[in-house]
């Protein structure tokens, strides 16, 4: 979780990576096609798909029934003598 100051940075950060990733993406499956083959490459790209899902299986997350509460984190200009 993230202190509500933050979320527009984190989503702007997570949106940065998840765009610059895409021609990284694009560049290592025309490689692949170039080794392999079209057929080859698609299976390799539906595996990975699967990746994500075995990550959050084997994850504690699956055992959460409900959101945990935010510790609270004092700002670090609070407390500070000026």
């Amino acid at each position: 979780m993230c202190d509500p100051v933050f979320q527009g940075r984190m989503q702007s950060a997570s949106t940065t990576l998840t765009a610059g990733a895409r021609p990284l993406a694009a560049a290592t499956a025309g490689g692949l096609v170039l080794l392999l083959d079209v057929r080859a490459t698609l299976a390799i790209g539906a595996l990975l798909q699967v990746v994500p899902v075995v990550v959050l299986l084997a994850s504690p997350i699956r055992a959460l029934r409900t959101i945990p509460a935010r510790t609270a984190v004092p700002h670090p200009r609070e407390g500070a003598s000026s």
